[in-house]
Order: structure tokens, then sequence, then C-alpha cells
């Protein structure tokens, strides 16, 4: 699978190299004994790493049971003790980083099996193997995919006396009445939330189940119908209730609560995010929908890889602690978490109950994950359906931005526009002690991605930091747009190195030209670039406009970029 994500590689440090070659050439007293050490200490054998790349969403769980894992102090058959390193990364992101050689991780523990699949044949293609790097592995927990609802909406939809999928959420988005059709009118249109399928777990699933509804299927999803004029229509059709994508599925139930229905009527995520909510104070409960015409288990496989890097002692110790995450305890702190159980012996419990939102009789209906050239093609036909983007990209080429810091930045910005599907537009503002004209928009398709990237490159730094005038230039550029374009995502990312200069605008003037209203049509998402730029203004303006603040560095520039794009 063709990714656009790049991600940092990761570096083994390795010391000691010439010493020991010197130590092979004389011989050296041991420092141990020097120091008072016992021999047994001196000789204490080494350990073995075991690398786990897994995905995010199990992360509280994990790490707690990798601290309880070392604190036991297991060890291989031969007495090595058996350290584990595990890191965190969304699906999508790490099954590229394995494939680019970026990570080389021992086990590979993504939330769907789904992703065992797609890095079999994005590996097979890149290296030409026929067998699998990736054997199916095992299920360490698990979590259904669900349509997480506000209580009140999902009552208007007949909920819980009546089953609600896909096809009842696509009937409010479409009546021109929106929750006005069940008698709410109050609560304006209906509005959905999924992450970035090509980022994200969640997501990808999500547009697979929406695929499957269009078809009206429940097995074997094919590329055919994926092309069905029916089923891409049902898919732009649920797309276009969204309000904007992103990299992480908590992200979209935090912002759920902290915003409340008006933002968001609901979103895709999963049954222990539901369940986690209720610790939260929410303005009103929030429900798991299952939806009626199928979902998927996001199951957690523990899959250690079949890779030359992978050795028997890392493999010997992948195992144990696989063994030991399917022990009685481990699963039980899962189950408090509002996961269920790897372990079917495990019985299901609190928190899995109506008490928080879930009903653990569900899921009735289970969907089939296809192959790997069905799901490849799933995401293209997503490109094609998915909700376009109207975007301004405001550039701060203030002179403290010279030298490195302007030469990562532009790559940042190129990498933000490769993310871009070839239907979305982008505006570019370059500001300095001026705001310069507005280049855009311009189409991504044609050779507009080409052309907005020559313009990034061709930018040289000068002057001061006119910031608040530059956000409300590119504000009053979008708003011509987007009163006409109700089927797009509007949006502005900004991304600066300091603090405002020389505005004629005032901070508090700038937060007064976004509608106080959660369901605001222009949304900003800002990136204070390094330790100059000042987080509180740049998180205040993102906010005002329901968008995100995020911090990037000179190392991580290009990855807050993607990440930014992810939005989109």
């Amino acid at each position: 699978m063709h990714s656009v994500i790049r991600w940092a590689l990761m570096v083994a440090a390795v010391a000691g190299v010439a010493a020991c070659k010197e130590q092979k050439s004389a011989p050296q007293r041991d420092p141990s004994v020097e120091k008072g050490e016992s021999a047994e200490s001196a000789k204490a054998p080494a350990s073995v790493d075991v690398v786990i790349i897994y995905g995010s969403e199990k992360k509280t769980w994990l790490e707690e049971s990798v601290k309880n894992f070392e604190a036991a102090k297991k060890t291989t058959a031969a007495g090595r003790p058996i350290k584990i390193r595990a890191k965190a990364m969304g699906s999508g992101e790490s099954l590229t980083a394995i494939v680019n050689g970026t990570d080389k991780p021992h086990v590979f523990s993504p939330a769907s099996s789904a992703y065992l699949s797609l890095l079999n044949s994005a590996y097979s293609q890149k290296t030409q193997r026929t067998k699998p790097i990736a054997p199916a592995g095992e299920t360490v927990v698990l979590s259904p995919v669900v349509i997480a609802m506000w209580k009140p909406m999902a009552e208007a939809l007949g909920w819980p006396k009546a089953s609600v999928g896909w096809g009842d959420l696509l009937k409010v988005n479409l009546d021109p009445r929106g929750w006005g059709s069940k008698g709410f009118p109050e609560w304006g249109r209906f509005k959905l939330g999924h992450t970035h399928p090509e980022f994200s777990n969640s997501g990808f699933l999500s547009v697979l189940a929406e695929a499957y509804a269009g078809a009206k299927k429940t097995r074997g999803l094919s590329a055919g119908d994926l092309e069905n004029p029916a089923t891409k229509k049902f898919l732009e059709s649920i797309e276009g209730t969204i309000v904007h994508y992103g990299t992480s599925t908590g992200f979209f139930t935090d912002k759920m609560i902290a915003r409340g229905p008006s933002y968001m009527s609901a979103t895709v995520s999963y049954e222990n995010l539901v369940i986690e909510s209720y610790q939260r104070n929410p303005p009103q409960p929030i429900i798991a929908i299952y939806p009626k015409e199928g979902t998927f288990w996001s199951d957690h496989p523990y899959s250690i890889l079949d890779a030359d890097w992978v050795g028997k002692d890392e493999r010997e110790g992948a195992e144990v602690f696989l063994k030991y995450l399917k022990d009685r305890p481990q699963q039980e702190r899962a189950l408090a978490l509002g996961f269920r159980p790897g372990d079917a012996a495990v019985a299901m419990a609190s928190p899995i109950d109506a008490a928080h939102g879930v009903d653990p009789k569900q899921p009735q209906n289970l969907l089939e994950v296809p192959d790997a050239s069905t799901l490849e093609k799933l995401l293209g036909v997503w490109r094609e359906t998915k909700k376009a983007t109207d975007v301004v990209l405001v550039f701060d080429k203030s002179g403290s931005m010279k030298g490195k810091p302007l030469d990562e930045a532009k790559r940042g910005a190129k990498g933000f526009l490769d993310v871009l599907s070839e239907r979305d537009e982008v505006t570019l503002v370059f500001f300095d002690s001026h705001i310069y004209p507005a280049i855009g928009p311009t189409k991504i398709a044609g050779g507009g991605r080409e052309k907005l990237a020559q313009r990034v490159d061709g930018v040289m730094a000068d002057g001061g930091t006119s910031l608040y005038d530059a956000v409300d230039m590119a504000y009053a550029e979008i708003t011509k747009r987007a009163a006409g374009e109700r089927g797009k995502i509007h949006a502005i990312v900004v991304m600066t190195d300091g603090k405002d200069e020389g505005s004629k605008m005032s901070l508090a003037a700038l937060k007064e030209r976004f509608p106080n209203e959660a369901d605001a049509p222009i949304k900003v998402f800002t990136i204070a670039y390094g330790e100059g730029a000042s987080s509180e203004a740049l998180e205040q303006i993102a906010e005002s406009a329901k968008g995100s603040a995020v911090r990037g560095s000179v190392e991580t520039i290009n990855r807050v970029y993607a990440d930014m794009a992810a939005f989109f």
C-alpha cells in the first residue's frame, strides 16, 4: 500500500566498539572487580531487548503491563533478562515505517488484523518476498468499532428499541431539515467525525463498514462492489457529513466532550473510549451504536514478525511477553480499562454494561475483512469520495526563520501538500511584517501540487511577524468561498515561529472574528514552531475557531505538518 507519510528513522546507538577491539588486542583488568563488585555481577547475562510497535489505542494497558512484566524479572530459558521496548504508533503510520525500514520491530500489534494483511502485501510488493512477514498472531484484547453518539440523538433515531445504522444517519444528513426531521431543529445538521483512513485504524474500518453498507453486503466485498456507482454515492453521502478528519480516535472523543453536541453529533470510535467517557462528565451521556449493517472487531493481534532482524532470542522473549499478556491478571486489568479480554475464559463484567453506554451482547452482525487488494482499492475509492478540502496555508517567513528553520518548514509544508488529495484546493498566504497577496486557490490536481511547492521553495526569510493580521486576511479570503461551498472542509493552517510584533488587529479582536459556536464553518489549526512561538496565543486562536493547536521544532516540523494534513 502506498503511503504519504515519512517518519523519522529510529536509530539504535552502539557504544564501545573501539574499546572492544582494544580488549581483544591486550588483556585488561576487570573494572568491576576494582570497584568491589562480585564476579557474578560482572558476568551477568546481557538482556534480550524485544521491540514492539503497537496501536496507541491500548497504550495505558500495555505500558502498565510492560512495567509489571519487567518488575517480575522475566527471563529466557537461558536466564537472559527480557526487556520490552514498546512504541505506540497509529496503525497506518507503523505499517509505513516497517515497509520503509525506518522501524524494525520484533512484534507488530496494530489495532486490527487488517493491517497485518496490508503489511504483508506492501512488504511483498517492495521486497518481492512471497512469504508473509506478519503471521496471524494472537488477539490480546478486543474492542468493537462503534458509532459514539449523544444519547438524546440516538434516542431520536429510535435507539435502544430499534437498531440504528449508517442508513439512518444518512437519512438525517440528506434531509434539508437535518435533525428537524426528527423533531429537533435546534440540533442543526448531522455532523460526523472519523479519523483519516490512511493514518488510523478506526477511520480505515469506518470507511470499510460504510462501503459494505453501500454495497448491501456483509461478506465478500470486492473491487467491483467498490466501483459500483451506488456504493460510491453512499460513501460520498456519508463522508459529506464529516466535520474534519484526524489521526487520533481519542481526539474526537475529547473534542465531543469539550465542545458538546453542536460540534459533532457522533464519531466513529471504539467501545472502550465510550466507556472511558463516563469518567469525564460529558454534557450528555455518550452511548455506543453498533451499526445494524455490521461492524468489525478491533482485534489487536500480537504478531511476531518473520523477518531477518528477529533472532531466536528476540522471538523467545516476545513469546514470553505474549504469555504474560494473556495471563488472567493482565486480562482482568484490560477489562477494567474497557477492553474485552482476549482470553474467553475471563468473564465479561462491568464496565462492559449499559451503565457505561455499551451492550455486552453486541456486536451481532460482524463484517468480513476482505483481501489486501480490495483494502487497497478501498483507499483509492475513498480518495475519490472523501469530503474535499479548501485550506489556506499561512506561512511565517520572518527573519527569525533564516537557515535550517526555514528549510525544514519548507519541507514540512511541501509534505503537507503531498498528503492532500487531487480534489483539494490550497491557498498560500506568506507573511512577515507585511501580508502578501494570496496565491490561489489552486486545485491540487493538474500540476497544482507542483506549482504550490515551487512557490514554497522560493520563499526567503526577512522582516517581522504580523501574525494576527495574517490570520485575519486568510479568514477573509476563505470566508468569500465558505458560504457557497458547504460541501467542503474549510480550514486555515497557520505556522509561525514568533510572537505578533506589529499587527493592526489585536488578539482579542481576531478571536471575535470567529463565530462563537461549536459548528464553526471555518476552522483554524495552528503550529507553534520552536521555543520563540507564542503557544498561548495560538492555542486561543485555534480554540476560538474550533480547530486544534500543536507545537513543533526543527526536528519534528515535518511530522507535525503530516499530522496536520490528516485533518483533511
